[in-house]
């Protein structure tokens, strides 16, 4: 390279190796195999000869700040001139080789279609690359730096009549992108992008319908023969259903909880799973129409006004976007998601009866999840105001259903209980969903009390997952957040992981291991690091 570049990590000075390095956080478990399936190795100098011919740019890089997500690198590469660009770089064992890259491009680049019938705002794609044999030995998307601030920065600051603002904001731009049309389901791609024979669905001369994939649809695991692009609702249940019997055929089980399943079980599931689903296509077929939805909009995605924080200036990580039913599409922002035993429906949120006999901290949490609901509130109002077949697809279609769809692409990840109580509710309500003639999928009585047992175990160890987490601020894959002590946080999960092995043979549900983990906490004197 002829002139030096400033790199940088989130404004930390980094060597070029840790460029094609994972450095935003560690991972208590795995962690050498998590490590390495995020490393990125790209030409730097190739790269930066891209960027700088653009137009739009015109000038050497001076710059460069690594900003990282779970699926890609995020470079901020600023030129001498003062322009900037963001370019994404994926992780190509976890991200799908070209499909990716190519249908995040086509997302953004459709933008432009977008922009004369609707107000989503979008970064537009300075240039784009899906196959990896380019001379930045890299995929890689250029796009527009979006200026204004990411909401996670201001949410906490803005005042409810405020976030009551934004929410309606967000509703009306959800609005448009749910109000266009398209002719089947699947994922956008420009027409001339084909790869192994991959069908496609017509939209215009540009723009076409393509294969659905995303992180966990990896081709080489023979999901790729269910795909898509499909033309009716039936083909794409029954496809979401192979696909997850092709998992099960193709990959390793590794299992995850109680009762995970051997991979008979699996099958024998999955196989029922799609004697049911043709029975369920005609319920949902009214809440299915094919919608583009963005479905990963939490507030680091959202990028608002600097100077008025009710605007929003930009969407960001179209990456995993598609076109789907929209009963599997419209869903509640994470930021916004409403408390347990919320009501939909003309309903105003309030205190509970009792209030007034409630200590301090009751009385905190109650009117913290008073104020959740009320934030749900507004957005399922403007959401009914704004598009009401996304309100109705929202809030009418019977979670059974919506359940089974989703779950049964996904028991190697989850296992077979989740689907089999959904499909043991969907049998025990069978009459009351209005679905007509037997239901294909019984269990005798001792097999259902056999199951009821599994599920609570089940529910139990998920609840302590869930405890452990939040007290370690760790996910499922163990990744710890860079902002944290990893040494204390690893220490922590070993002494967590003792007093699990301690009791595993005993008859402990989640109440008594919310009750060993709080006392644990109290002697360790871990509570007030816990509560922050």
């Amino acid at each position: 390279m002829s002139r030096a570049i400033s790199l940088t990590s989130r404004g930390e000075p980094i060597q070029r190796e840790q460029l094609f390095e994972y450095t935003n956080g560690r991972f208590l478990v795995n962690e050498k195999h998590e490590v390495s399936k995020r490393y990125v190795k790209f030409d730097l100098e190739a790269l930066c000869t891209v960027v700088s011919s653009l137009p739009s740019v015109g000038s050497p890089i001076s710059t460069i700040d690594k900003l990282e997500g779970g699926f890609s690198k995020a470079l901020l590469m600023t030129a001498e001139n003062g322009k900037e660009v963001i370019t994404k770089i994926p992780c190509p064992s976890i991200v799908p080789a070209e499909y990716s890259t190519a249908s995040e491009a086509a997302s953004l680049e459709y933008g432009k279609v977008l922009r004369s019938q609707t107000s989503v705002p979008v970064s537009k794609v300075l240039a784009w690359s899906s196959d990896s044999s380019n001379p930045v030995g890299a995929e890689y998307t250029v796009m527009e730096k979006i200026n204004g601030r990411q909401l996670v920065d201001v949410w906490g600051e803005m005042g409810q009549l405020q976030q009551f603002k934004l929410i309606q904001n967000l509703v009306q731009l959800e609005s448009q992108l749910a109000s266009l049309e398209f002719p089947g389901y699947g994922n956008l791609y420009f027409r001339h992008f084909a790869k192994h024979g991959s069908q496609q669905i017509p939209i215009d001369d540009d723009y076409c319908i393509g294969p659905a994939y995303h992180a966990s649809w990896f081709p080489q695991s023979g999901t790729h023969n269910h795909a898509g692009p499909w033309a009716n609702l039936s083909d794409l249940c029954l496809a979401l259903a192979n696909r997850g019997l092709a998992h099960v055929q193709h990959s390793t089980l590794v299992p995850r909880g109680p009762h995970f399943g051997t991979r008979l079980e699996h099958i024998h599931i999955l196989e029922t799973a799609m004697e049911v689903i043709p029975k369920l296509v005609g319920y949902v077929q009214r809440f299915s129409r094919p919608t583009l939805w963005h479905g990963d909009l939490h507030l680091g995605n959202i990028f608002v006004c600097n100077k008025d924080p009710t605007r929003i200036v930009g969407i960001i990580d179209w990456q995993f976007v598609s076109i789907m039913p929209a009963f599997m599409q419209v869903q509640w922002p994470s930021f916004i998601r409403p408390p347990e035993n919320y009501e939909t429906g003309i309903v105003k949120p309030g205190l509970p009866p009792n209030f007034d006999e409630m200590d301090a901290d009751e009385k905190g949490f109650a009117v913290t999840e008073r104020d959740r609901a009320l934030l749900s509130k507004c957005y399922e109002a403007a959401l009914a105001k704004n598009h009401l077949q996304s309100y109705l697809a929202l809030t009418r279609v019977n979670t059974l259903a919506r359940d089974l769809l989703s779950l049964a692409e996904n028991t190697w990840k989850h296992g077979i209980i989740p689907l089999r109580e959904s499909l043991v509710q969907i049998s025990e309500n069978w009459r009351r969903i209005g679905l007509a003639g037997p239901c294909p999928y019984q269990l005798t009585d001792d097999d259902l009390s056999r199951h009821r047992v599994e599920l609570s175990r089940y529910r139990d160890w998920h609840k302590l997952k869930e405890y452990t987490q939040e007290l370690l601020h760790s996910d499922d894959d163990g990744w710890v957040p860079p902002h944290l002590d990893f040494d204390k946080v690893q220490a922590r999960h070993a002494e967590l992981f003792k007093l699990y092995m301690r009791k595993e043979s005993e008859e402990w549900n989640a109440w008594n291991w919310a009750a060993a983990l709080l006392t644990w906490l109290l002697v360790e004197g871990h509570v007030n690091e816990a509560r922050t």
